[in-house]
């Protein structure tokens, strides 16, 4: 990430044009994603839960914390510093895919994270294994 908290987005994120794409703060990083994977997001929410309160709650806290952000030429976004700071995004970072969308962490974060999740459960290692990986 540069002085000016833009990051380049991985090539085969990005078509010919400038992309727009909606960052989702977590606790622990930044979500990026297409509209659409933004709209499955909110779909999951509304199979997750009943219609009422607390399904409202959720939707606010989705849309309400997306920010939208384009590409630029070089294919760039900038990340908002509101959403940088309360993770301490600054400097080197790590994006991690996540099927349709990709995290962007701390690298020094990530990699203890990474580090602490090296080990699966047993439970995993047979998923994995029934569809081949």
């Amino acid at each position: 990430m540069d002085a000016k908290n833009r990051v380049t987005i991985p090539s085969e994120w990005l078509g010919a044009e400038s992309e727009v794409f909606f960052i989702v703060p977590t606790r622990t990083n930044l979500s990026v994603m297409p509209g659409d994977e933004l709209s499955r997001q909110e779909d999951d929410l509304r199979a997750i839960l009943p219609p009422g309160a607390a399904l409202q709650q959720a939707l606010r806290r989705l849309y309400g914390s997306a920010r939208r952000v384009e590409s630029d030429k070089q294919g760039r976004i900038l990340l908002p510093e509101e959403l940088c700071k309360p993770i301490n995004l600054a400097g080197e970072v790590a994006f991690v895919g996540v099927k349709d969308r990709f995290e962007i962490w701390s690298a020094a974060h990530w990699s203890s994270v990474a580090e602490e999740t090296s080990e699966i459960s047993e439970e995993a290692r047979r998923a994995l294994e029934a569809i081949g990986l």
